[in-house]
């Protein structure tokens, strides 16, 4: 196997992959590396049955790319390369460059591992491991083939943002100083061992000369050691450049601090606090992300919001998707959108993040999720995790279906002390809305509690009133009165307003999006705590309401708004409904494109791929096949007779063989059985030879004569680098079909190939017979 080169080409895809090992750094997920070791094994492969074959250098390595190319097109893309979807590829293929792109200028490092990043990463790294395979073992140039290397190794420290530990880079040097170090083994064995002796006098222990080599070495060394270390010192540190100014800008654990979450909430306490203690370091795709849920709470008495421990759990497994939560329609409009957070403050058992989550990863660490609620939990504190969630489409509305029957009987009880007050609130509220409109009265809820000119946005409560019978108003109903809060009463009082009306409601805590932090991150500090309700209708499930006036909650949720054209809703609830596969892939938690750049909606009536091309790209992926099969049985067939050689002159005449068979598939035909003299004279006039041609074959032919008329003496003869400048020349003054034929489809393959064939067909008799003579032969006995 010394012409497949299969030292070198193992080494370059380690390498290759060693070198891209501090990507590691960089993403959440390390599940890329599974895929990327399978192509560097395969164009590993390909690169070793291509020089085994005989290939040049470059048909070898093209034919490396296009396998690669299409193995990772069939992994990321495979459902658009059947003849009837061909027309998806390209923008499904768009797709995922889009999502690639739109990570890593959104998040910092570690950033998520989405389908773009991962189509991304099986396509560049075994892509540079074909131009390390072809300097490392097809041109032999193992020192050039550390740029590229290289190249991948800067990528991941330049945007790491902090400095990598020096395993990485000793990691590379080790592989590559070894590749370096075979390579060099490889070109000395290829010395003459004959022994040279200076003319001149030398010392004894020196007879070859090599003290002044050695005392050069250690000068260079030293040297270059000097160097090494005055250089950094000398040249000016420039600023941190990071990946299109948002990939590494990391911020660690440190710059959090570690706070727990209260699961109750008082209505008749002031808000003194203005802590701008940071809770949360995030990144996101969402450009106008909601508030970050945490917990929700159901129960409400005495003025108090208390927590219920859900009635049971399932075990979360990162990366996988999440039920819908109860109610949720799969038809209802919506889009994905992610977090990263890579700074989080608070204890265990919370995480913060907007809801309802489609995806979560937990780095590693244990955690869990009620069925019907679909919040994570986790079992131990963790500094950093991702979610994918669920944004309602503007144009989402609630369907038909039962309400009462799939909610927890809490979320319909009213406060019995603030009843007068709540009906009095809602008669203001709702006059000239529908009553059949439920809806509407939770938009007209909210936009009445909004409203300045009727409530006042507050962290100091107003002084408790008493009521018309003496005794002191409850909290919600004193609120209502007075209406001056915060958001803790607006959303008491519209969850309260709604149960009225019959509409589920509950309490969610979280915090709010946050502000941004000099390091292109959103920030949340212990002072963006918020509360918010929850209203549940059929198909929307417990959507998000936001009565807090805008001067501390900001704008209210979109599918809130008044819809200027019911016709244009309709259009837009069809076109912008994401699939369930391209909105949740399970190979990856990252969020999809945005509805509009859809490949179903982009591709719609076009016809970019034809029917002749398709058919085209088949023929050149069968031929391609074919070329593989051929050159390989051509050279096994060529190798088998050189590992059959048991003396030297058996050899020489295997190497003469081999000669003539690769001539033959050149075009030129053997003569058969004849003198070698006659086999000179046969290919001189035959083959299109220059003068060192000529040379080369007259060498051959005496050292064939050598092998067959002479005693053995000295080293075993050996033809074979005659041979190969014999058939370069021919090569080269061949026509471009012959060249194509004799690497794609050479004679000598097909025969083999036709020989193989026969021997598999012939078994069965060739067993028959051989059992037939074991029996006669038992009889005779």
């Amino acid at each position: 196997m010394t012409r497949a080169r299969v030292v070198p080409g193992l080494l370059a895809a380690l390498g290759t992959l060693v070198a891209s090992w501090p990507l590691t750094t960089l993403l959440d997920d390390g599940s890329w590396v599974r895929p990327v070791l399978l192509l560097l094994l395969l164009q590993a492969a390909i690169g070793m049955a291509g020089r085994y074959a005989g290939w040049r250098t470059w048909a070898t390595a093209t034919v490396q790319v296009v396998t690669v190319v299409l193995a990772v097109l069939a992994l990321h893309v495979g459902d658009t390369l059947v003849p009837t979807a061909w027309d998806e590829l390209p923008f499904a293929v768009n797709d995922l460059l889009l999502d690639a792109r739109e990570t890593l200028t959104t998040y910092s490092a570690p950033a998520p591992l989405s389908p773009g990043v991962l189509f991304v990463l099986s396509l560049t790294l075994p892509l540079v491991g074909v131009v390390v395979d072809v300097l490392a073992a097809g041109l032999r140039m193992p020192a050039a083939a550390g740029l590229p290397l290289l190249g991948i190794f800067l990528f991941s420290t330049s945007n790491s943002g902090e400095a990598l530990n020096p395993v990485y880079f000793l990691a590379l040097a080790v592989v590559w100083l070894v590749l370096l170090l075979q390579q060099g083994m490889n070109q000395v064995s290829t010395w003459s061992s004959t022994e040279a002796f200076a003319r001149t006098p030398e010392r004894q222990e020196d007879r070859l000369g090599l003290g002044a080599f050695s005392a050069t070495a250690r000068w260079m060394g030293l040297v270059t050691l000097v160097i090494a270390l005055a250089l950094p010192a000398v040249i000016p540190h420039l600023p941190p450049r990071y990946l299109a100014d948002g990939l590494a800008q990391r911020t660690g654990s440190s710059d959090v601090a570690s706070v727990g979450f209260t699961d109750t909430l008082d209505l008749s306490t002031d808000l003194n606090s203005d802590n701008q203690t940071p809770i949360l370091t995030y990144a996101t795709t969402d450009s106008n992300p909601p508030p970050l849920k945490v917990l929700t709470l159901s129960s409400y008495a005495g003025g108090q919001w208390v927590r219920e421990d859900p009635p049971r759990t399932v075990t979360g497994r990162d990366n996988a998707r999440m039920p819908d939560p109860i109610g949720m329609d799969s038809e209802t409009p919506r889009r994905l959108e992610r977090i990263n957070v890579v700074g989080n403050g608070l204890t265990q058992p919370y995480i913060a993040s907007p809801w309802p989550v489609e995806q979560a990863n937990m780095q590693g660490s244990p955690w869990y999720y009620d069925p019907a609620g679909v919040q994570p939990r986790v079992r131990e504190r963790t500094s950093a995790y991702s979610t994918t969630y669920k944004v309602l489409a503007d144009d989402a509305r609630p369907g038909d279906g039962p309400v009462i029957s799939q909610v927890d009987p809490l979320t319909l009880r009213t406060d019995p002390r603030a009843t007068a007050q709540i009906t009095a609130a809602n008669a203001a509220a709702l006059e000239g809305v529908d009553d059949n409109d439920t809806f509407g009265k939770a938009v007209a809820m909210q936009d009445w509690l909004r409203d300045p000119s009727r409530f006042t946005y507050s962290l100091q409560l107003a002084p408790t009133q008493n009521g018309p019978d003496g005794q002191p108003y409850d909290p919600l109903s004193n609120f209502l009165v007075t209406r001056r809060g915060y958001c803790t009463q607006f959303s008491t009082a519209m969850i309260m307003m709604a149960r009225a009306e019959g509409i589920p409601a509950r309490m969610a805590v979280g915090f709010l999006p946050g502000s941004p932090a000099e390091n292109g991150n959103l920030q949340v500090r212990a002072a963006d705590a918020h509360s918010w309700p929850e209203l549940y209708f059929p198909g929307m499930g417990w959507t998000r309401f936001e009565p807090t006036p805008g001067v501390r909650s900001g704008e209210v949720p979109a599918y809130t708004l008044p819809q200027a054209d019911e016709a244009a809703t309709r259009a837009t609830r069809t076109t912008a409904q994401p699939s369930e596969s391209s909105a949740a892939p399970q190979t990856s938690a990252a969020p999809t494109a945005s509805p509009s750049a859809a490949p179903q909606a982009a591709g719609e009536g076009r016809d970019w791929f034809p029917v002749w091309l398709r058919w085209l790209l088949l023929a050149v992926i069968l031929g391609g096949a074919g070329a593989m099969v051929l050159p390989l049985a051509a050279r096994w067939r060529r190798d088998q007779d050189l590992r059959a050689a048991a003396e030297p002159r058996d050899h020489v005449e295997a190497e003469w063989s081999a000669l003539e068979s690769r001539l033959h598939d050149l075009g030129i035909d053997s003569p058969g059985e004849r003198s070698p003299r006659q086999l000179e004279k046969h290919y001189r006039q035959r083959a299109p030879l220059e003068a060192e041609g000529k040379e080369a074959l007259h060498r051959a032919v005496q050292t064939l004569e050598r092998a067959r008329y002479a005693s053995p003496a000295g080293e075993p003869p050996t033809l074979q680098q005659d041979a190969d400048r014999i058939v370069r020349e021919v090569r080269e003054q061949s026509s471009l079909p012959t060249r194509v034929s004799a690497v794609a489809f050479p004679a000598t393959g097909r025969r083999a190939l036709a020989e193989g064939v026969r021997r598999v067909a012939g078994a069965p008799g060739r067993a028959a017979r051989r059992g037939y003579d074991r029996l006669a032969q038992r009889r005779r006995r």
